[in-house]
């Protein structure tokens, strides 16, 4: 298990289960009182920054000489710019799965599509969001672009 827990991409994928249940309460708690896409939207930049918290303490700690972390501010600016960027083709999957349904009749199966269809576009979204936070947004100061610290 902890020879697992050393990839950085193992823990990025754990904090996004985790964020992806921040995301649902939030949801979930928020549409008691708003609109739903209004709640989504909030829960969105919930989520998201909840991961940048883990990531940054849990995820990247090594990537990040603590002399030479960057801002947080800044690094929270950056990780939620690169997680609406990665959230475009995640929204454009689920647009398209869902517009283009399975002809199977099975009626539990039509009950679950819409979650089902959920998951290319978080695969795809989280992969995105990997290369960013890997490559961009946890590098230290001091790396050049591009180049992560290891």
């Amino acid at each position: 298990m902890n020879l697992l827990l050393k990839h950085t991409f193992i823990r990025f994928a754990i904090v996004g289960g985790f964020g992806f249940l921040v995301d649902l309460i939030s949801m979930v708690l928020l549409s008691l009182w708003l609109p739903h896409l209004t709640a989504r939207g909030f829960a969105f930049w919930i989520a998201a920054s909840s991961n940048w918290w883990w990531n940054r303490h849990i995820t990247f700690t090594d990537a990040q000489p603590t002399k030479h972390k960057k801002a947080a501010a800044m690094q929270w600016m950056q990780f939620l710019g690169g997680s609406v960027v990665a959230f475009i083709p995640n929204w454009g999957c689920y647009l398209f799965l869902m517009s283009h349904p399975p002809a199977i009749i099975d009626t539990t199966f039509s009950l679950l599509w819409p979650y089902l269809a959920m998951i290319p576009g978080v695969l795809v979204g989280m992969i995105l969001n990997y290369v960013f936070s890997r490559f961009w947004v946890f590098t230290s100061i001091n790396t050049p672009k591009g180049k992560p610290t290891e």
